[in-house]
């Protein structure tokens, strides 16, 4: 195995792994109350996203099986 395929499947698990992005985060100090509202906003995105999907579901069930319109 050559060294350029090793290094390429090493870069590619520590990207799985999510080695740098732990790094990016602890790479500057962040403070507590930051830290919480950055927690809130992903979590606010996350609910979003779970709510948008369900109404796009439900529309979507809607236009199948709802009311016909006379």
């Amino acid at each position: 195995m050559s060294f350029e395929k090793a290094l390429r499947i090493f870069r590619k698990k520590v990207e799985n792994a999510g080695v740098k992005d732990d790094l990016r985060k602890k790479e500057f100090y962040e403070k507590p109350n930051q830290k919480r509202r950055r927690k809130t906003n992903e979590q606010k995105r996350r609910n979003q996203r779970a709510r948008a999907k369900e109404q796009d579901m439900w529309n979507n069930y809607r236009s199948k099986f709802g009311r016909k319109a006379k």
